[in-house]
């Protein structure tokens, strides 16, 4: 089985999404599965220009020049897809919605059926021989308490997988996750990357998070009033504050 990851922060492997996300391929890993990490800051993704020209002058060819052919491929090549991004107004961060956005030559431009969605066949065949539906997983973290500040991002996926035919297998959510970049707390946490792990190699071998590790990966890392109040002294230290003008000068 290949699962393949395409962690979409900007801070790449010292972001709080990889402290996530490598936890859970090591998981995936254990159960035998074969492991790709892609960090989307490393490749050129441009804008879709909305031209159509992968459905019409050169169907499921980019017009473009970048790295996303190769990126395509790759996806293609996936039994497990995992989408790592922080969060950004309650949705995917802009690199992640660009490398989304330039999946229109996967796409046929016929519109059909499929259930009680419309939506766009697939160009080319997307399991390999003998397997299911292809799996997804959505991994993100953002620094607010409370993990309805997700609710708008898992609807999307949700919707995402149900018009493609994939299998929203897994959706991991880390609110306070700025805890893992503060240097005194490691090792605090250790708990819940044991969960992270158990939950690749859960979705590998059972296709989905069993609900206790789902439920350990739901706990709060603290109290959301004690989370505020450091989270406030912080940004506190860091606001450069303006120097006073000296009495009758300026």
């Amino acid at each position: 089985m290949k699962v393949i990851a395409f962690n979409g922060s900007p801070r790449g492997k010292r972001s709080n999404t990889d402290c996530i996300l490598q936890p859970f391929l090591k998981g995936a890993q254990s159960a035998g599965a074969e492991t790709e990490t892609v960090y989307l800051r490393d490749f050129k993704i441009n804008h879709c220009l909305g031209c159509f020209t992968c459905w019409t002058k050169t169907p499921g060819v980019c017009i473009q020049k970048d790295d996303m052919p190769a990126l395509l491929e790759k996806m293609r090549g996936a039994d497990i897809i995992v989408y790592a991004t922080p969060l950004y107004i309650f949705t995917v961060n802009g690199l992640m919605k660009d490398f989304m956005d330039r999946f229109m030559p996967l796409a046929d431009p016929h519109i059909s059926r499929r259930g009680e969605y419309y939506s766009h066949p697939s160009r080319y065949k997307t399991r390999r021989k003998g397997s299911s539906r292809r799996g997804v997983v959505l991994i993100s973290n953002c620094g607010f308490p409370g993990r309805y500040n997700f609710s708008a991002l898992e609807e999307t996926f949700r919707i995402f997988t149900s018009v493609s035919g994939s299998k929203l297998m897994a959706t991991i959510f880390r609110p306070m996750g700025e805890l893992f970049a503060v240097p005194g707390l490691k090792g605090s946490f250790d708990w819940y990357f044991d969960a992270a792990l158990k939950a690749g190699r859960e979705v590998v071998e059972q296709g989905h998070v069993t609900p206790k590790t789902q439920a350990v990966l739901n706990k709060d890392l603290v109290s959301p009033e004690d989370y505020v109040t450091m989270a406030n002294a912080y940004w506190d230290s860091q606001i450069a504050v303006p120097e006073k003008k000296e009495k009758g000068k300026g």
